[in-house]
């Protein structure tokens, strides 16, 4: 009997652990995702530490986020290889689309100031990939779950990425041709993110991906 208890005061523990852990991956990511925004060097400084407590907490709850309706999240952990993949797929991506942008004499979108570099790298790729290949990416394999499975992959990818598209619309000074290329590479993400079942990979190629169109910017490449 006092075996039992034992055992329930210990599930209790990390039930509470759980809990504790994926209340702090959102007490962090959205606080530090608005002082990094800040035109405030102070409130711009707490959001660097608060970024980077954040990549700590956010790396090692790999594979762990299972409540708080971070279950649908899929923040899973990835293998080497997966990793080198996804980083190559960012690289190679933003090479292309910066030549696009080249090539067209249009601007690539990023903006000045070492806190915008950091929310785009870190803290921007993860929120949006955890609400569009997270939770919006598994609602449409949901809904879209009685057609066959090649057609709702297909239909949920290029729609979450038309989604994601639509939701940058409200950016100042936004071309069609970036729409495009944002919608290209929401539709990259989602492939990723069904290929290895993990919206922290479609992160990963998301934020190598907007620091390869920064290293463009910094090269004089692109504009």
């Amino acid at each position: 009997m006092q075996f039992f208890g034992l055992t329930e005061k210990t599930q209790w523990v990390r039930d509470l652990r759980t809990y504790g852990r994926e209340l702090l991956f959102w007490l962090l990511l959205l606080p530090a995702f608005g002082a990094l925004g800040s035109r405030e060097s102070n409130r711009q400084m707490a959001g660097l530490v608060e970024t980077c407590a954040f990549l700590v907490v956010a790396m090692s709850s790999l594979g762990r986020l299972k409540s708080l309706g971070l279950t649908f999240a899929a923040w899973n952990p990835l293998c080497r290889r997966g990793t080198s993949i996804c980083t190559l797929a960012g690289l190679l991506a933003g090479a292309i689309i910066a030549s696009i942008a080249r090539l067209a004499g249009q601007p690539l979108g990023v903006e000045s100031g070492w806190n915008k570099v950091v929310l785009a790298v870190s803290l921007g790729p993860v929120l949006e990939e955890v609400i569009f290949r997270g939770y919006l990416f598994t609602a449409a394999l949901f809904f879209t779950g009685r057609m066959s499975g090649a057609r709702s992959t297909s239909i949920s990818i290029g729609g979450i990425a038309v989604l994601f598209s639509i939701a940058h619309m409200a950016t100042p000074g936004i071309t069609v041709l970036q729409l495009c290329c944002i919608g290209l590479t929401g539709s990259l993400y989602g492939y990723i993110r069904f290929r290895t079942r993990s919206t922290a990979a479609a992160a990963l190629t998301h934020g190598t991906y907007n620091f390869t169109l920064y290293l463009a910017y910094w090269f004089g490449l692109a504009r």
